[in-house]
């Protein structure tokens, strides 16, 4: 494998959350987590929360992978997971109404700075 795909990559979910479906929200996001975990290549994940204005609620999640060659047998597994129990993410996502945002990442090394 190229160094590229060796690189620890790490997928941050946002999502908003109105307050009537996070009980919902928050079991999903808790069962997909344990299938996640069993999975060869998981690292570590961080699961982040914040009360927010609005009737919303903030919720971050953070997984961290080996490398990129991980995430495609984790997606497998958690459409699988999702297929035998009937979960379809979308819908349930619209029925109660969360907004998402998903992104893929790799760590950075900050250069020092030189003083001016």
């Amino acid at each position: 494998m190229s160094e590229i795909q060796n690189r620890r990559i790490f997928r941050v979910n946002r999502f908003a959350v109105p307050v009537e479906g996070r009980e919902e929200f928050m079991a999903l996001v808790h069962r997909t987590h344990e299938v996640i975990r069993a999975q060869p290549g998981f690292v570590d994940d961080l699961i982040l929360e914040q009360a927010s204005i609005a009737g919303l609620f903030n919720v971050i999640t953070i997984l961290q992978f080996e490398g990129e060659h991980a995430l495609q047998p984790v997606i497998a597994a958690v459409a699988k997971s999702d297929e035998a129990a009937g979960i379809d993410r979308q819908a349930l996502s619209r029925r109660l109404g969360v907004e998402t945002n998903v992104g893929f990442y790799h760590r950075t090394v900050l250069q020092e700075l030189e003083p001016a």
